[in-house]
């Protein structure tokens, strides 16, 4: 998740977007399936952690965008061009369940428009 400290300081973003390729070996850690000793030692006896890296455009604050706005259109540039899903999270969801309130509201959000389309016919 990009934190909106580094945006707010008006100085030109040079983003860089990182796709791990999975051929050899799994660089990002998942705790639930192994130990972060076996991790390392997997990534250390692997021929090889493979990635793509593409250097970007440097991006600039533009005029009346806030610094949300920014780091949400870079996150975007980042996401386009390395072919990643835009999520607006960080990895540690998986560790918390969303609220009740939460879940409620998103399958309202869900629902609203599939009983528009039913009533219609």
């Amino acid at each position: 998740m990009f934190k909106k400290g580094a945006f707010e300081l008006g100085c030109t973003v040079c983003p860089v977007a990182i796709k791990y390729n999975k051929i050899f070996v799994d660089a990002f850690w998942n705790s639930r399936k192994q130990s972060f000793t076996m991790h390392l030692l997997q990534l250390m006896t692997f021929w090889a952690v493979v990635c793509d890296v593409w250097y970007l455009e440097p991006q600039n604050l533009k005029p009346g965008e806030t610094p949300i706005e920014f780091a949400e259109r870079v996150r975007d540039i980042i996401s386009v061009r390395a072919g990643l899903k835009r999520v607006p999270w960080d990895g540690y969801l998986k560790y918390s369940r969303p609220s009740p309130k939460h879940r409620e509201r998103k399958q309202q959000n869900f629902a609203e428009p599939v009983l528009r389309r039913w009533e219609e016919k």
